[in-house]
């Protein structure tokens, strides 16, 4: 099952080819993995990301079938993944469980930014991974040498915000 990533629309706010993946795609060698990282304010963002994240994949895909690659959400945009949002945004859920499934891409969510709204493991489907804590993920993969392709990134200020006034940004 292949999804097309214009069934969502694109971002108009980011390059063709992320930067990041424009240095891996000029790599003699495979790199260790790649972590895409991904932490918003926007609960709906998710859905305008996810396909601009598919087609990154797939370009590094082309050049590198084999190599690992994870996506870490840990923003209020990785709520669109909850279960009960599967209905409203089936096609998020189609991409992510594709990507898991027929690609063997590993999707975070954070488990601290779902606890802001007491969600927990049991509140996401099964092809996603709860992580305790996203930035914690990110520093693991990091770790273990993966290059990390930033799509949307929380400053210090932004971050300390969404936990310190959530409802400003969880509906």
């Amino acid at each position: 099952m292949s999804l097309s990533f214009s069934a969502y629309g694109d971002d108009k706010s980011l390059p063709e080819v992320a930067p990041v993946v424009a240095k891996i795609l000029a790599m003699q060698h495979q790199p260790d993995g790649v972590v895409f990282d991904i932490e918003t304010l926007d609960e709906n963002a998710l859905p305008r990301f996810a396909p601009y994240v598919s087609k990154q994949i797939q370009l590094i895909r082309k050049k590198f079938p084999d190599v690992d690659i994870a996506v870490v959400t840990h923003g209020a945009e990785e709520f669109a993944l909850q279960k009960k949002e599967e209905a409203k945004n089936h096609k998020l859920h189609d991409l992510f469980n594709q990507m898991v499934k027929d690609e063997g891409v590993s999707v975070h969510v954070c488990g601290a930014v779902a606890g802001l709204k007491q969600l927990t493991q049991e509140d996401f489907p099964d092809f996603v991974s709860f992580s305790t804590s996203g930035m914690a993920q990110l520093n693991d993969y990091k770790a273990l040498g993966y290059t990390v392709v930033p799509i949307r990134q929380l400053n210090k200020q932004q971050r300390d915000e969404l936990f310190e006034h959530p409802s400003k940004y969880l509906k």
